[in-house]
C-alpha cells in the first residue's frame, strides 16, 4: 500500500530548507515562465500592422460582445440579431467570461475604451489568466497535498503544452481558460473552508466562485454535478470505517445554496435550467444520503439495504437503456453531446476529436502529444492517490480523485475538455513524483531527471515552436474588409451593430427587415463575417445552419442551389480553398469537403466519392480517392474550381471491383481503364453497370463528366493569392460571388 505523501516526515537538509523559504518566489518566477512562453511565440502573429488578429474563431464572438458591453456597461447583450440569420438566437457565450473583459476595459479607459485598447486587453487576457492559473495549482497542491508537490505542480501547468496551452495563450479569447482557472479556485475555497469552523464568509465565498465558474460555460453543471456526486459519496462513506473527518453539510449547503441564489438571478441564460435543476437537485440528493447516515447509525440493516437499493438501481438503469426506447435515445444523444470523438459525432471539429483516438485506431500518442511525459506520471499518481483516498476517506484527496476520474473520460470523448484535465494532470504529477522521490536519494535524482527530461524540456520546446498562425490569413482580412465597405448594411445604418438589442423587441417573434441579407460561408467563419466584416452570416461555429451551408455546396443543380440561397435571402457566397479537395499521395483527403455529409443527412458520400484500394507499381495495395460525376456537379466544385463556367470531361476513368470485395467498405480495384472519349467510357460503363463498375476522375480538379455553366452567380470579389494556375493567372484561394438571383 503507498504512504500517503503528505503524512512523511519533513526533509530538514538545507536544499528543502532554502525551496519553502523561497516558494513564493519560486511560484512568481514560474508564472512569470507561464506568461513568457504564452506571449512570445505569437506576439507579431497576434498584433499586427492596424490590426489584432486574434488566434482562435471563437475569440471573435467574445470581442463582438466586449465591444457591445463597454457601449452599455454593466449590461450585456442577451439576444444577437447578427449572429445567424433567421430567428434571432440568444448570445453564444456566458457572461463572466466578457464582463470581466469588459469591466477590465471599461475601468482603463476610464469609462470609454477606444477599440485599439480594448483589443490590447482582450488578447493578452488568456495569457494572463493562464499565468494566474499557476498560482491557484500551487495553493489547491499544498492544501491537499504539501508544498513539495503543490512546486512541482506548479512547474508542471506553467509549461503543460497541448490545447490547455492554446487556450491560454495570447490572443486566444475565448472563455476555456478561465473555466479551469475558476474551476480550480473553487476546488481550493471550497476545501479551504469545509472542514473549517465559524464564519459564514468562508462558504458564501467558495459560493461566489461556484456561480462565476457556472457563468462562464454554458455546460458547466458538470463540475457542479461532480462535486454532488463526490459529496454523496462522502456520506456514504460514513458506512465503513475512516481516518479523515467527514464533510461539514452546514458549510457544503451554504456553498451551494449562494452559487444557487446567484444562478437564479440568471435563470435566462442558456442552458441555466440545466445548472439550476442541478444545483438543487444536489442539495436534496445529499440531504437524503445525510438522512439514510443517520440511519444507519441508528439500524444496523442500513448498509445491506443501501447496498440492494444500489444494485437494484444498476440493474434498472441498464435495462432502461437497452430496453426503453426513449431511455435508450436519451442516453445515445447525450453520449453523443459528452463524447463525440468516440461517437463519431464530432462534425470534423477539431477540438471534438479523441484523447484516446489517432486515425481509426486507439491510441496513446493523442495523450502523450498532450502531456508528453507528464501523463504517465498523472495515471500513476491517480492510481495511489484513489487508493489513499479510498482508504482514509480523506475529502480534498477524495475531491480530486473524482475530478480527474470525470475530466480524464470527457477528455477521452472530445479533446476540449483537457483544459480541465490538465490541472489534474499538473496535481496527480506533483503527488506521483513527491511520493516516488520519497524512497531514497537516488530515486529522487531519478524522478528530477525524468520530470526535466520527459516533461519539462520538451514541454518548453514545443511551446516555444507553437507559432502556427491560427488567425485570420491576409486573403481572408481583405475579403472581411471588401466585404464591409462594398456591400449594403443588413440594417441600414453601421451604429446597429453596437445597439443595445431588446428581447423583447428581438425575440422569436422578430422579423428582419427586408434590407437585411444574409453570407454564405461553412459554419468555421461566421465569427469573422460577423466582427470583422460586420454582416449576418448563414451558419457560424456553433454550428447552426451548418446543415443548409453543405446542403448548398452538395447540390447537384442551379435551380437547388437558388432555392436554399431564396429561402435564406442569401445575397453573397464566401469560398475558401479549404472546400474543395486536393490531389495528394497521401492516404487522407486535404480539403472539408468529407465534413460536408456529416452535416447534409439528405446527401450520401458514396454517391459522390469512391474510396478503393489499388494496386502500385510494387503490387502492393493503396488507399485512393476516386470522384463521381456527383462531386464534379456539386455547386461548390463548380463555383471554386471552375469559377461557374462550363467545363469539358477532361478525366475519364473507368473502375471494376473483385467480386471477392463486394461486401466490404472500402472495394479493390480489379481492372482500371482511361477513355480519350467520354462516349467511349459511357459505352464501356453501360456495358458493365450491372456488374458494379464506375465511371470516375482519379484527380479532383479534373472531371469526368461535362459540366454546364451557372448563370446566377456574379464573381465580386478575388484574392490575392492563386491556388489553382500560375503566378496570378490562376483560380484565387478566396472567391465571392454574389447571388442575383435571376437565371
Amino acid at each position: 500500500m503507498p504512504e500517503d505523501a503528505a503524512t512523511q516526515p519533513e526533509n530538514t537538509s538545507s536544499f528543502s530548507d532554502r525551496l519553502i523559504r523561497w516558494r513564493w518566489f519560486i511560484v512568481a518566477a514560474l508564472s512569470a515562465i507561464a506568461l513568457w512562453l504564452r506571449v512570445s511565440p505569437r506576439l507579431f502573429l497576434v498584433f499586427q500592422s492596424g490590426f489584432v488578429n486574434f488566434q482562435e474563431i471563437d475569440a471573435w464572438y467574445h470581442i463582438r460582445v466586449a465591444e457591445n458591453l463597454v457601449r452599455h456597461f454593466p449590461w450585456r447583450i442577451s439576444v444577437d440579431p447578427y449572429l445567424t440569420f433567421g430567428q434571432v438566437p440568444e448570445t453564444a457565450t456566458a457572461p463572466t467570461y466578457d464582463w470581466f473583459l469588459g469591466l477590465i476595459a471599461w475601468i482603463a479607459g476610464f469609462g470609454s475604451p477606444s477599440p485599439a485598447l480594448l483589443y490590447t486587453i482582450a488578447a493578452w487576457y488568456p495569457a494572463v489568466l493562464g499565468a494566474l492559473i499557476v498560482v491557484i495549482v500551487f495553493l489547491l497542491g499544498r492544501l491537499v497535498f504539501d508544498w513539495r508537490a503543490a512546486l512541482v505542480a506548479a512547474a508542471v501547468i506553467a509549461v503543460l503544452p497541448g490545447h490547455f496551452f492554446r487556450v491560454s495563450s495570447l490572443g486566444f479569447t475565448d472563455h476555456h481558460v478561465m473555466e479551469s482557472l475558476l474551476a480550480a479556485l473553487f476546488f481550493f475555497l471550497l476545501l479551504s473552508t469545509i472542514q473549517q469552523t465559524g464564519s459564514w464568509w468562508g462558504p458564501c465565498v467558495a459560493g461566489f466562485a461556484l456561480a462565476a465558474y457556472l457563468l462562464t460555460f454554458h455546460g458547466a453543471a458538470i463540475l457542479a454535478g461532480v462535486v454532488i456526486l463526490w459529496a454523496v459519496c462522502d456520506r456514504l462513506r460514513s458506512f465503513w470505517p475512516r481516518d479523515a473527518a467527514a464533510l461539514s453539510l452546514r458549510r457544503l449547503f451554504l456553498t451551494l445554496g449562494t452559487a444557487l441564489a446567484i444562478c437564479l438571478l440568471f435563470r435566462k441564460v442558456l442552458w441555466m435550467n440545466y445548472t439550476i435543476a442541478t444545483l438543487a437537485g444536489g442539495v436534496l440528493l445529499i440531504a437524503l444520503a445525510e438522512l439514510w447516515v443517520q440511519w444507519h447509525r441508528r439500524s444496523p440493516v442500513a448498509r445491506p439495504a443501501f447496498l440492494i437499493v444500489v444494485a437494484i438501481a444498476a440493474i434498472a438503469s441498464a435495462v432502461a437503456v437497452f430496453k426503453v426506447p426513449y431511455v435508450r435515445h436519451l442516453a445515445k444523444h447525450t453520449a453523443g453531446r459528452l463524447f463525440p470523438g468516440l461517437m463519431g459525432t464530432s462534425g470534423g471539429v477539431q477540438e471534438l476529436q479523441s484523447l484516446i483516438i489517432s486515425g481509426a485506431h486507439y491510441s496513446i500518442m493523442p495523450s502523450l502529444e498532450q502531456f508528453y511525459g507528464a501523463f504517465l506520471f498523472a495515471i500513476a499518481g491517480l492510481l495511489l492517490l484513489a487508493e489513499v483516498a479510498l482508504q482514509k476517506g480523506h475529502p480534498g484527496r477524495t475531491l480530486i480523485v473524482f475530478w480527474s476520474v470525470a475530466t480524464c473520460i470527457l477528455s477521452a470523448g472530445q479533446l476540449r475538455m483537457t483544459y480541465y484535465f490538465a490541472v489534474c494532470v499538473a496535481l496527480l504529477t506533483g503527488y506521483a513524483a513527491v511520493l516516488f522521490a520519497r524512497s531514497g536519494r537516488k530515486a529522487a535524482w531519478a524522478v528530477a531527471i525524468a520530470l526535466v527530461l520527459f516533461v519539462i524540456a520538451p514541454s518548453v520546446y514545443a511551446n516555444l515552436n507553437s507559432d502556427d498562425p491560427a488567425g485570420v490569413p491576409p486573403d481572408w482580412k481583405d475579403a472581411l474588409d471588401w466585404l464591409r465597405k462594398s456591400t449594403p448594411e443588413p440594417f441600414g445604418d453601421p451604429d446597429f451593430y453596437y445597439a443595445q438589442y431588446d428581447p423583447r423587441q428581438f425575440g422569436p417573434a422578430y422579423r428582419y427587415p427586408p434590407s437585411a441579407y444574409s453570407i454564405l460561408a461553412w459554419w468555421d467563419y461566421g465569427y469573422w463575417i460577423m466582427e470583422i466584416g460586420r454582416r449576418i452570416p448563414l451558419a457560424n461555429p456553433t454550428q447552426h445552419n451548418a446543415d443548409v451551408a453543405a446542403d448548398f455546396f452538395l447540390s447537384q443543380t442551379e435551380e437547388d442551389a437558388a432555392k436554399i440561397l431564396r429561402q435564406w435571402h442569401t445575397r453573397y457566397l464566401i469560398l475558401d480553398d479549404r472546400l474543395p479537395l486536393w490531389p495528394t499521395d497521401k492516404e487522407e483527403l486535404l480539403g472539408d469537403y468529407p465534413h460536408f455529409f456529416e452535416w447534409s443527412p439528405s446527401h450520401n458520400r458514396s454517391d459522390y466519392l469512391v474510396p478503393a484500394l489499388d494496386t502500385t507499381p510494387s503490387g502492393s495495395l493503396r488507399l485512393s480517392m476516386f470522384y463521381r460525376p456527383a462531386y464534379f456537379r456539386s455547386t461548390v466544385v463548380r463555383l471554386f474550381v471552375y469559377g461557374g463556367e462550363a467545363t469539358p470531361a477532361t478525366n475519364t476513368v473507368l473502375l471494376t471491383f473483385r467480386p471477392d470485395s463486394a461486401t466490404h467498405p472500402i472495394r479493390t480495384i480489379d481492372t482500371r481503364r482511361n477513355f480519350a472519349s467520354l462516349d467511349e467510357a459511357l459505352a464501356a460503363e453501360a456495358a458493365c453497370k450491372s456488374e458494379g463498375c464506375v465511371l470516375v476522375s482519379d484527380n479532383p480538379m479534373m472531371s469526368c463528366v461535362p459540366i454546364e455553366p451557372l448563370h446566377r452567380f456574379k464573381s465580386v470579389f478575388s484574392s490575392a493569392t492563386s491556388v489553382i494556375g500560375y503566378a496570378g493567372a490562376g483560380r484565387k484561394s478566396l472567391q465571392i460571388y454574389q447571388f442575383t438571383g435571376e437565371p
